[in-house]
């Protein structure tokens, strides 16, 4: 072989490695391992206090219970007629009485229940005079008609500041039902009426029977009753999987009481910051119940916050919808996003894990904060950009890829819509809180409406999205035990 034909030999070979290097170049993948963004220390919640909410809570009562204790109380049938009881005015007069009285009626007027009843009696006087027998008459005996009184009592209740019913009932009226004859007891002959000496000896047995319902009324565990319904609102209502409500009331107070009709009630009204939450069962707060107050100025309506979740699991199934299988760039830079995971990294930031391929095949990494845009209700990250490790190598020979596009790309299309949960939290949160609470007799109602957003915060576990929605809540308390029946002193029923 000539000396020509060994350097063109050497010359085309060298041609053919080339060719085949560049070829090579071109048609592999170049890989991309950018290492994980370091984790920040965990941030500190710093959403504002939520406003304090007004939760209606209207106590029912009825009153046939308490007049049912107060007949008990007050006997049907009392007094003695061969029982003598000396005036005190006069020795020589003595008297003695029996009294039946009707079924109480009962009237009310604001937080005052009037309750009345007829009164017929019959008696009976003897006057020892100084010298002679002694002369007895009587009335409403034998074949007379007994005599006729209205009685008229009035009992005032109130709840007091350390959650104890009091009633304060007094004998308003015990008078003859009119000023015949026909309703007095009077000895004619010696100008005595006794009837006034009658009444005034009732009225001291009544005064003795009311005083006694009185300090049964005291006695009746009213505190037990709303301890146990504070402890149930105290408790996290589990509104579904995953979903709680917890109340939070911190103060109690008590406006008008009165009564309406056959119901007695106590206009009671919880100051509380309510707060719907997915995710673990929160803790149960076990404040005590607090001294009940005088109702306040606070408006009326009620806040609920509404604290739900994106798990990173669910956010990033969301996020690969939107983003999985779009390509950028043009030619030889052309890539193509394979898979995408967004994560927590702590410090309020999350991280947003993209795997491309094409032209440079790999993984990448950008960081930024969660934020809420109004505009289109969505959670957007409009800080989002390449995480140190990721922009160090990119600056080492990608900076085709270190430029806006595929930054700017993922600003835009990585967003969570808030609809997604929030919607639904609410809708959720007014099906579960219309229940029955353990308590006995006690309710909670709801209406939730339109809410609104707060704040996004990045958890290491979840994007938590914060909105305040407007709400109407009421707790209805009813089916109060029975007043308990006061002991009769031995002797007084006849």
């Amino acid at each position: 072989m000539t000396r020509g034909q060994r350097v063109f030999l050497i010359t085309i070979v060298l041609l053919g490695a080339t060719l085949a290097i560049v070829f090579v170049v071109h048609h592999l993948d170049i890989v991309l391992d950018a290492p994980l963004p370091r984790p920040l220390p965990e941030a500190v919640d710093s959403l504002p206090a939520q406003p304090l909410s007004v939760v209606e809570a209207p106590v029912t009562y009825d009153l046939a219970t308490a007049i049912d204790s107060l007949e008990a109380a007050v006997p049907r049938i009392y007094g003695d007629l061969d029982r003598r009881i000396v005036t005190a005015k006069n020795e020589r007069v003595s008297f003695s009485f029996l009294l039946r009285r009707s079924p109480f009626r009962v009237v009310v007027h604001g937080q005052t229940v009037a309750i009345s009843a007829e009164i017929e009696y019959s008696g009976r006087a003897w006057y020892d005079p100084p010298i002679g027998p002694e002369l007895e008459v009587s009335c409403g005996t034998g074949n007379q008609e007994p005599r006729r009184a209205i009685l008229t009592l009035e009992s005032t209740a109130m709840l007091t500041r350390d959650w104890g019913l009091r009633t304060r009932s007094r004998v308003v009226d015990l008078a003859p039902y009119s000023d015949e004859e026909r309703d007095r007891c009077r000895l004619t002959f010696l100008k005595i009426d006794v009837t006034d000496r009658i009444f005034a000896a009732t009225r001291e047995l009544l005064d003795l029977k009311l005083g006694t319902f009185d300090s049964a009324v005291a006695r009746w565990p009213v505190r037990k009753r709303f301890e146990k319904v504070w402890r149930d609102l105290k408790k996290p209502l589990r509104l579904g999987d995953s979903l709680y409500m917890t109340i939070n009331p911190s103060v109690a107070e008590v406006g008008a009481i009165g009564a309406r009709g056959g119901t007695a009630y106590a206009n009671l009204r919880l100051l509380a910051a309510p707060r719907v939450t997915t995710g673990p069962r929160p803790r149960p707060d076990d404040t005590p119940l607090p001294p009940l107050e005088l109702a306040s100025d606070v408006g009326r309506g009620a806040r609920v916050l509404l604290d739900a979740s994106f798990a990173y699991p669910i956010a990033s199934a969301m996020l690969r919808r939107a983003l999985v299988g779009r390509r950028l760039g043009e030619g030889r830079q052309r890539i193509r996003i394979r898979d995408v995971r967004i994560f927590g990294l702590g410090g309020g930031k999350v991280a947003l894990g993209v795997n491309v391929s094409g032209a440079v095949r790999g993984r990448l990494f950008l960081t930024g904060t969660p934020s809420f845009d109004p505009d289109s209700r969505q959670i957007t990250v409009p800080d989002l950009d390449y995480d140190v490790g990721t922009a160090r190598i990119l600056v080492r020979g990608y900076e085709w890829l270190n430029d806006r596009r595929l930054r700017d790309f993922l600003r835009e299309k990585a967003r969570l819509p808030d609809s997604a949960v929030v919607h639904k939290l609410a809708l959720l949160a007014e099906q579960g809180m219309n229940r029955d609470l353990p308590a006995r007799g006690t309710h909670i109602s709801g209406r939730i409406d339109e809410s609104g957003v707060v704040a996004v915060r990045a958890t290491l576990v979840d994007i938590r999205v914060r909105a305040l929605a407007e709400a109407d809540l009421k707790l209805s308390i009813d089916r109060a035990p029975s007043i308990p029946r006061p002991p009769e002193p031995p002797g007084t029923r006849q």
